[in-house]
């Protein structure tokens, strides 16, 4: 397959099915009967100047015979895809990490360490590019030095949503972004849906952390379970509506789970701290954010807004800053104040 036929291909929007029946036939692709005169003219009107753009900036086509083994095991893997960046962690395990755009300081916490722990491990992280959990996912992969992928409802030369320009630029020097969609193409729901199914489908697992009652995070849960990929929920107050789509995964029958860990040794993958691992959670820079909230910190609970004072920083990153030492065993939270873990 030529670049080319892959943007026409791909532009086209045919089913998996119709464009292995197409591939398989001795047909001209844009004479094929089996095409629907729309799918025709999309591929007819693919933009090439966008492929030529893309591909001068580094994007490459993915064959067939150059797609991860997942996808293989799939009964109709996608025909081509486009990917930018560094595609052999596509080639190393994988874990999604997925949840609400309108995400809570508590998941994005959870997302980020979660994503750390998953990293450091030589797990690619992947998500969907979007706003809140997904970012957070991303960026924790991304903090530990590790790759993390980005699978975008849109062309990969697309950048959406606007504000993670810079984050999708660090995803592709670690990691890779990568698209079912033509170059150029802009995204809008139903390619959400779709971007849904390529995430569950790339990744050995499923981790959501933070669902409401109508996610797309859940639509990537069901298509995990579909094709036989595990899920796991983490779990929160019961009483946050932004977690009852979660809630709903765990009766049905997905793993809650309340340490990285948890999920990698389901997936009989190493559980050894790395180096990295090591050293960071031994100690803590007395100056950083967290260093400064664990000298404020005693065994007595301290209220959040008399840690917030006393450290000197805004509220969400105290907060966020107290989820992730709270995530890291290193202090305890009791009602509405903290202490250090005795």
């Amino acid at each position: 397959m030529t670049t080319e036929f892959i943007q026409q291909l791909l532009a086209s929007e045919v089913s998996p099915a119709k464009a292995r029946a197409i591939l398989a036939s001795e047909d001209d692709f844009l004479a094929s009967p089996l095409l629907t005169e729309v799918e025709r003219n999309r591929a007819r009107n693919a933009p090439l100047d966008a492929l030529a753009d893309a591909l001068r900036n580094g994007a490459e086509p993915i064959r067939p015979a150059e797609m991860p083994e997942l996808l293989h095991e799939l009964e109709i893997p996608p025909p081509a895809l486009f990917g930018w960046g560094d595609l052999s962690c596509l080639h190393r395990p994988t874990i999604a990490i997925v949840g609400t755009r309108g995400a809570s300081t508590y998941g994005k916490a959870c997302a980020q360490k979660f994503a750390e722990a998953f990293a450091q491990r030589g797990v690619t992280v992947v998500s969907g590019g979007a706003l809140g959990i997904d970012a957070a996912a991303h960026k924790g992969a991304l903090a530990v030095e590790g790759a993390t992928v980005a699978v975008l409802a849109c062309g990969v030369d697309v950048t959406y949503p606007a504000a993670h320009a810079g984050l999708f630029m660090q995803i592709r020097e670690r990691g890779a972004i990568l698209s079912q969609f033509a170059c150029g193409s802009k995204p809008n729901e139903y390619k959400f849906l779709q971007r849904n199914s390529l995430i569950a489908a790339l990744s050995l697992a499923v981790l959501v952390v933070e669902a409401p009652a109508r996610s797309g995070a859940l639509s990537t849960a069901n298509i995990a379970n579909d094709i036989g990929r595990p899920v796991f929920v983490v779990p929160a107050n019961i009483n946050n509506p932004n977690f009852l789509g979660s809630f709903a995964l765990i009766r049905d029958g997905a793993t809650l789970v309340d340490h990285p860990d948890q999920v990698l040794e389901s997936l009989d993958l190493d559980t050894t701290p790395s180096l990295f691992a090591a050293s960071s959670f031994a100690q803590t820079d007395a100056n950083s954010l967290a260093g400064r909230i664990l000298a404020v910190l005693t065994v007595e609970p301290q209220p959040t807004d008399k840690i917030v004072a006393a450290v000197g920083a805004t509220a969400s990153d105290v907060l966020g800053e107290l989820t992730m030492l709270e995530l890291d065993g290193k202090i305890l939270r009791d009602g509405p104040g903290y202490a250090i873990k005795p």
